[in-house]
């Protein structure tokens, strides 16, 4: 495997791997936080105001990360390091700015959105507080996004990741530790743990901007030393402002367009679920806390491979066309989708096949809601597919320079979402979100591909015979994975401990038979670069000596 694709390969699975070690973290720190929230009514109001602020942090950052590592790329391929630098100083008070009027805006209109998404009167107050609260990382999670930008555009993925598990880290040791000492120390009202943990993500987005700035004497310094040596000025402070902007418009259009199912979801979900027959304020509590606490989190694990592949495509897809690589840009494209397609496939399947043991060994549920948190964790493994899946296409016809057709795919995204989702849910229930979702995804996608074949004659019929094999692959998945349902290994009565050891026993075993029948067909080996002959002969001679 060449050291380019090698390159590219291992940015992304270096960026993935951060913010998979951060969805990790956030899952497992929901256990204790479960029960420091306790009421179903608390964890909806925590993360419906997450849900509504993910969606303004997308448009207070505009898609200007992905926009600054562009440009950082292209200066310094081009070796024009004083531009480089001044896009890195642009872009923070760009982020700052916008920040600030996101922040504002989420402020004054708090009310009419906690109005529009509580399940009942009594609970709109504190999912008002709730968001004026998250308003503050509104502001400084932007600035934190610029200082990512910069480094992703350096190539230093270890950075990019690294800050991803630090912020995650300092996050649920304030969330965890804060909120225990006002519930039982000071004996505050549960609600109060809702609160400290929106605060967090502040505390833990400053402190991780301090972590990024300590890389500047190392990583920076270098670059400024080159631009002191570089002959001529920088580009004009205004032109690149224009650029930076004329970059981000089609990030931050697909930001709002492409991102929007969670608002939707969320504006339908009572009045769907209303039509669909379920109005007891209690009940919509209890699905909401299984879509929004339980799955949504669960499917972030393999989601974030779209994002982390993303960050890492733009620099090296910028630099082949820079230097004017058309075959290679070919290789990251389809490279880009394998790996993908590849990783995410057995962790959603996984997500539909134990859904049942994952819902219980990490919340506990017994019956009913168990019945019911299982049923919402398999509609969503097939949303989990298609939003890790479909949103890369999208990053892909962005990278390749066709970002003004992304505006239009993205629309249609948005459009057949709004005309769908409520109506699906008042036949479907829940399950509505989802399907409302994987058809908008999957012409989306479609179109994005249409995109790309037209300025890129990418050689598909590989990718899709790749495709074929880790079907076969997953077949041999379900099929170890009924014979451990046969046996009934997990007691949904039993200890959770114990349960969680064999769901970790099964996964492997079954994940295993994944990779045994695809590496069988030469799949990994294709797509990753490695051979299995190359690496036992190794082993092997170590175990000699």
């Amino acid at each position: 495997m060449s050291n380019r694709k090698q390159s590219l390969l291992t940015g992304g699975l270096i960026s993935s791997a951060g913010l998979l070690i951060s969805k990790f973290l956030s899952l497992f720190y929901t256990i204790p936080f479960d029960a420091i929230l306790q009421t179903s009514e608390n964890r909806a109001i925590y993360s419906e105001a997450y849900n509504v602020y993910s969606y303004i942090l997308m448009i207070a950052s505009a898609g200007l990360p992905f926009a600054i590592a562009t440009l950082v790329s292209r200066y310094l391929t081009r070796e024009d390091y004083k531009t480089a630098l001044l896009v890195k100083k642009i872009s923070f008070y760009t982020m700052l700015a916008l920040g600030f009027i996101c922040m504002c805006f989420m402020v004054i209109f708090s009310t009419p959105i906690a109005t529009q998404i509580a399940a009942d009167e009594s609970s709109i107050p504190a999912m008002r507080m709730t968001l004026i609260l998250l308003s503050l990382a509104i502001f400084i999670i932007p600035v934190l996004s610029s200082f990512r930008g910069f480094y992703q555009g350096m190539k230093e993925m270890q950075i990019y990741s690294a800050s991803q598990v630090v912020e995650q880290i300092v996050r649920i040791v304030f969330l965890l530790g804060v909120s225990c000492i006002a519930i039982y120390v000071f004996n505050a009202d549960r609600i109060w743990a809702v609160y400290f943990g929106v605060i967090a993500t502040s505390v833990a987005g400053f402190l991780t901007i301090l972590y990024i700035k300590s890389y500047d004497r190392k990583k920076v310094l270098p670059i400024k030393r080159l631009a002191k040596q570089q002959d001529g000025e920088s580009r004009d402070s205004k032109e690149l402002f224009k650029e930076l902007i004329f970059l981000a418009i089609p990030f931050l259009i697909t930001a709002v367009f492409g991102y929007c199912d969670t608002i939707i979801n969320q504006w339908d979900f009572v009045p769907g679920m209303k039509a669909f027959g379920i109005s007891d304020a209690s009940v919509i509590n209890l699905y909401k806390d299984g879509v929004y606490y339980k799955a949504m989190k669960l499917i972030a694990i393999p989601m974030i491979l779209a994002p982390g592949f993303s960050s890492a495509i733009y620099p090296y897809i910028t630099e082949a066309r820079e230097r004017r690589q058309p075959g290679l840009v070919q290789k990251y494209i389809s490279n880009c989708v394998e790996s993908v397609v590849y990783i995410a496939l057995p962790i959603c399947f996984a997500l539909f096949v134990f859904a049942k043991p994952i819902i219980y060994t990490l919340y506990g549920p017994t019956g009913e809601n168990l019945e019911t948190y299982t049923m919402i964790l398999k509609w969503f493994a097939l949303e989990g597919l298609s939003a890790t899946i479909c949103p890369i296409f999208s990053s892909l016809v962005m990278s390749v320079g066709q970002r003004k057709k992304i505006i239009f795919t993205t629309m249609i995204f948005a459009l057949i979402k709004i005309v769908t989702n409520r109506w699906l849910i008042s036949m479907v229930g829940v399950g509505g979100m989802v399907l409302s979702s994987f058809i908008a995804y999957a012409i989306f996608a479609g179109l994005n591909i249409i995109i790309i074949q037209r300025n890129y004659k990418v050689k598909w019929r590989y990718t899709l015979r790749k495709i074929i094999f880790m079907l076969i692959g997953i077949g041999g998945f379900y099929l170890v994975s009924l014979v451990f349902n046969f046996f009934g290994m997990i007691d949904y009565t039993g200890n959770r401990i114990i349960s969680l050891i064999y769901l970790g026993i099964m996964g492997i075993i079954c994940c295993l038979a994944y990779f045994g029948i695809t590496a069988y067909c030469h799949i990994p080996q294709s797509i990753f670069g490695f051979d299995l002959s190359t690496i036992s002969e190794k082993f092997k001679g170590r175990f000699r000596k």
